[in-house]
């Protein structure tokens, strides 16, 4: 596959399938329905090819399953038989530093944990370093490099791609695919599906990060808090060079 090419959805496909489904296939309605742009949907028709987002927002508004749908067209007519439930790495890798710090801090004190039992939500992915987290949590070694051969991308676009939390979805099906674990948990990590939609069990992060003896606690949450100041320095750093920029240009 050379790289920059867009593995996506047939739109005539996807067309077929949208009657079946009772929904209109004109770009103007269709849009309206769904929540996106017309401009960007009449685009994308004209190319012959969907982002997967919008067979998964379809799929939706009709109360179909998306993992279902999408695997009624190329290429992810697999994506069911890879299905099987998230291993602990998995679900702790959508885990963040503020899920992490909670849990140190209710087990330090009760009167701590009956506060922010209340008022603590888990923020779902796509988290600012959720496609990483993920691809850590199932890297069976060397999966930036194979995964870079097998979408004909160089290895260090593929690290940036997974550093900016940009793995399209059939770049994470195949990275899902060398590690040998479902592609669903990789499709949520990178937003296009819910985790919920990804056959995660209820509440699996609560009974997971509760599970964690106190010293793997503190290390999940020296990992997020390593990952953090990454970014912070990041940011720093790109915030300067604009600083630069704008001053050269006077």
């Amino acid at each position: 596959m050379p790289e920059g090419v867009r593995v996506t959805v047939s739109t005539a496909a996807f067309k077929q399938w949208a009657t079946d489904a009772g929904l209109p296939v004109g770009a103007a309605p269709l849009s309206r329905l769904i929540g996106v742009s017309r401009t960007t949907l009449q685009a994308q028709f004209l190319r012959g090819r969907l982002h997967e987002s919008i067979v998964v927002s379809a799929a939706r508004e009709v109360s179909s399953d998306p993992v279902i749908v999408l695997a009624t067209f190329d290429p992810y007519e697999d994506l069911l038989q890879s299905v099987m439930p998230p291993t602990p790495r998995e679900i702790l890798s959508q885990v963040t530093l503020i899920d992490a710090v909670v849990e140190l801090v209710s087990r330090s004190n009760e009167q701590y944990a009956a506060a922010l039992s209340p008022v603590h939500r888990w923020e779902d992915p796509p988290q600012a370093d959720s496609i990483r987290n993920w691809i850590d949590a199932v890297d069976p070694g060397d999966l930036r490099r194979e995964l870079a051969t097998r979408i004909g991308m160089a290895p260090s676009n593929v690290s940036t791609a997974i550093t900016a939390n940009k793995l399209k979805p059939h770049e994470l099906v195949e990275a899902a695919r060398i590690a040998g674990t479902s592609s669903l948990t990789g499709l949520a990590a990178g937003g296009l599906l819910t985790l919920q939609e990804a056959r995660w069990p209820d509440d699996a992060r609560r009974a997971t990060i509760s599970a964690l003896s106190i010293v793997d606690l503190h290390e999940l949450v020296q990992a997020r808090l390593s990952s953090s100041q990454r970014a912070a320095r990041r940011l720093v750093a790109d915030v300067e060079a604009a600083r630069r920029i704008e001053e050269s240009l006077g």
